[in-house]
């Protein structure tokens, strides 16, 4: 244990990253969000994730829409384990199902940064990607993951 711990202090972004909560993206519906109507503006993206310490609920799903910088959704999270499992700091393992309403019109820019990172380039005009980062109740940052291009259409 007092190995684990130091090597731990020596490297800890490594030791983090054991904790920091994982998002994999499974769907996202519809594939096709018709912007005029606000019937059909909506995007339901489901995530799998991973928390290697059980403490993601409190935390936020950070939604980015890659269209262009500072479009972004930061969706808190209910708490999602027992205590004693947060407390304990055991892993967790589940699916969330994050709901980004109203996804509206605007020109295509530059993609924000979160969205290169995740390997995301320049997005056409009649196109959407939504990137998802997790992160936990103690503020770890995980690696997030993108949807598929979304067609978008005036009508």
């Amino acid at each position: 244990m007092k190995t684990i711990l130091f090597a731990c202090l020596l490297a800890a972004s490594a030791c983090d990253s054991t904790v920091a909560p994982t998002a994999t993206i499974k769907t996202a519906t519809p594939d096709r969000l018709v912007l005029a109507d606000d019937t059909l503006d909506d995007l339901v993206i489901t995530v799998e994730y991973d928390d290697g310490d059980g403490d993601l609920g409190g935390g936020v799903a950070q939604v980015y829409d890659c269209r262009a910088e500072g479009l972004r959704t930061d969706l808190p999270l209910p708490a999602i384990a027992p205590a004693p499992v947060v407390d304990e700091g055991r892993p967790i393992t589940g699916t969330l199902e994050l709901h980004v309403n109203d996804v509206g019109e605007l020109a295509a820019a530059a993609a924000p940064d979160a969205c290169r990172d995740l390997g995301v380039g320049d997005v056409g005009a009649n196109a959407a990607v939504f990137c998802v980062v997790l992160v936990d109740a103690a503020g770890h940052e995980g690696d997030g993951d993108c949807t598929h291009e979304i067609t978008l259409t005036g009508e």
